[in-house]
């Protein structure tokens, strides 16, 4: 499966989760994911740091990078 394929179709598979989660998860994954670089999507959407993104806060985060309130 070539980069594009692989990118349609996760794309397509986050976006179709019911509620928002899914939708978020899929621009993330547009916005930030590199095949070429190190890490899996979530964690290369962790590293992310454009403040400016109105979905930064609520980008996919695993439990232990969460802060804790």
């Amino acid at each position: 499966m070539n980069h594009n394929t692989y990118t349609n179709k996760t794309i397509h598979k986050l976006a179709s989760k019911p509620g928002l989660r899914g939708k978020i998860d899929a621009k993330c994954f547009e916005c930030i994911y590199d095949p070429f670089q190190e890490g899996t999507w979530r964690k290369q959407v962790e590293k992310c740091t454009s403040l400016a993104c109105p979905l930064f806060c609520v980008r996919p985060k695993t439990v232990d990078s969460k802060e804790h309130i």
